[in-house]
């Protein structure tokens, strides 16, 4: 299902400028700081405040963070351009998803992989946090996942 709605996804997109495939976040709180995003960033608005919600929870500067199931890589970059990871390496099972990221992406210290969730290619005790937005409610095996986060982590 995630394949088929990607490869549509891919022909839908043929500018490739979708970079990210995840809903987004509005604080109710109509006193909240807005983040402060460049012209090219306020498109994706939403999906980013979702991003820096979760991810900027905690002090990412200078770790070694993994996105498992990065889609578009548009949240991966955003951590690693705001929230200054020493690397950011993104997961994701579509190798076309991967394939438009380091088209996209890819810079020192930030790079994309194909693997399976369940089944990280990754060696043990790799990343100091691990982020996934939205994408763990399709793997097959929750326990499975969480087994793999817990090892390269």
């Amino acid at each position: 299902m995630i394949r088929l709605w990607y490869q549509t996804l891919v022909v839908l997109d043929r500018g490739r400028e979708i970079t990210f495939m995840n809903y987004g976040y509005a604080d109710l709180d109509p006193n909240a700081n807005e983040i402060s995003l460049n012209d090219g960033e306020q498109a994706n608005r939403f999906c980013i405040q979702l991003y820096h919600h979760v991810a900027g929870a905690v002090d990412l500067t200078g770790k070694d963070v993994l996105e498992v199931g990065s889609g578009r890589g548009g949240g991966a970059s955003y951590i690693a351009r705001h929230l200054k990871p020493r690397s950011m390496v993104g997961i994701d099972l579509s190798d076309k998803a991967v394939e438009f990221c380091n088209h996209h992406y890819s810079t020192d210290g930030h790079s994309f992989s194909q693997g399976d969730a369940e089944n990280l290619p990754l060696a043990d005790n790799t990343f100091d946090a691990v982020v996934n937005l939205e994408s763990s409610h399709c793997y097959g095996s929750m326990e499975r996942f969480l087994s793999e986060v817990y090892r390269v982590r």
